[in-house]
């Protein structure tokens, strides 16, 4: 079998129609879907109907589907905070019957392909742990990138040996059952082998963070010799998705997250969390500690908020 692994769409369906071409062309026999689909850029609908009309796959929910479920039966009007305009804008443009669909995606889900098990989450907190791991961070990858740019490889290598040098690390893998464990979550495309045990994120498709703007999936093929891992990159057109932004009513909508996401965009750099950490760091000045922050502190925030120095 040929597995297509897909995962953070984030409602980018031309990078999402990018990937499954390509998956295609590559005559895979499934696509297995990791969760995030709808949120952030404004093209939720179409990449929840792409989904619901592709035969063979799997798909489970992320924490985005989370966001929106919670959202369910509240009152329009409270749906004002800017913080998480991107998340209500997804949740009000979404047609009923797609927003009833995410609602019902398993959390997880596990298959078999002769005899090994394959486990799909969104989000698997081996890779987040106290103290980071700073590789499977995009806001830490950052700076490492700015400091020392890394290849693909050498990020593969050097991620992998910051995991295995953590002991408590180690003993989760070995807790874990053998076989196939996928996850997405931190747009970052990873893979590694240890102890019996394959692990993949096939990064983001609609918001890479790792410096490589094109849209992100793995294939996973297995053989008579074992598994067979491709990571695979899309380019597609960033224009059409930016030009999206504004036709849609988004830009308007949320200004701030509008350029935040512009800027991941065409770059693939994680501004997000540096603004987030801007964020709260203006509200402690104030003495406004709490989350979500208020309004003058967000409008403090935005206006001190220098690109240029992140």
């Amino acid at each position: 079998m040929k597995y297509a692994i897909i995962s953070d769409v984030h409602g980018n369906i031309h990078a999402f129609n990018a990937v499954l071409a390509d998956a295609m062309s590559q005559v895979v026999d499934k696509f297995l879907l990791l969760g995030d689909y709808a949120s952030s850029f404004p093209y939720g609908n179409s990449v929840v109907e792409t989904i619901r009309k592709l035969e063979s796959c799997v798909v489970i929910r992320g924490n985005g589907e989370g966001y929106l479920i919670d959202l369910q039966g509240r009152n329009p009007a409270e749906l004002a905070n800017e913080q998480f305009k991107p998340v209500y804008w997804a949740y009000r443009s979404l047609l009923p019957e797609n927003l009833t669909y995410l609602a019902e995606l398993p959390e997880s889900a596990v298959l078999a392909d002769r005899g090994t098990k394959i486990h799909l989450t969104h989000h698997m907190d081996l890779y987040f742990r106290k103290p980071k791991i700073e590789l499977f961070h995009a806001c830490d990858l950052r700076h490492i990138m700015k400091l020392a740019p890394l290849a693909h490889e050498g990020y593969l290598a050097q991620a992998k040996a910051a995991l295995l040098n953590c002991p408590e690390a180690i003993a989760e893998i070995k807790a874990m059952p053998k076989g196939v464990h996928l996850s997405g979550h931190n747009h970052l495309q990873f893979h590694m082998e240890y102890d019996g045990k394959l692990f993949i994120n096939p990064g983001s498709c609609g918001e890479p963070l790792d410096w490589d703007t094109r849209a992100a999936y793995t294939i996973l093929t297995l053989t008579d010799a074992g598994w067979k891992v491709d990571e695979r990159r899309v380019a597609y057109d960033l224009d059409a998705v930016a030009e999206g932004l504004e036709m849609s009513g988004f830009a308007a909508y949320a200004p701030v997250w509008s350029e935040i996401m512009d800027l991941e965009l065409r770059t693939a750099k994680d501004y997000f969390m540096p603004f987030v950490i801007h964020l709260m760091e203006t509200g402690k000045e104030v003495g406004a500690t709490e989350f979500p922050v208020n309004d003058e502190v967000w409008k403090l925030a935005v206006s001190t908020w220098d690109v240029s120095k992140i």
